[in-house]
């Protein structure tokens, strides 16, 4: 089963630290809520370089086991 989640996305891919992007949607950070994706995405956005955005994607439910955060 896949749940619809939002992640602040850039053309160098997912953002998953400040200036640190991941093609890996399970390595970036999600949110169930997109006006909570857009506020984190606000408070970030003075210290990024990238344009970025709000994007929606489908992700595993639950998450597999064994993802190796960085």
């Amino acid at each position: 089963m896949d749940r619809n989640l939002y992640a602040i996305e850039s053309s160098k891919g997912y953002l998953c630290d400040i200036e640190e992007y991941t093609k890996d949607i399970l390595q970036a950070p999600t949110f169930a809520d997109y006006d909570n994706a857009v506020k984190r995405l606000t408070s970030v956005s003075g210290c990024l370089t990238e344009e970025c955005w709000i994007t929606v994607a489908q992700v595993p439910f639950p998450r597999p086991i064994g993802i190796k955060v960085a």
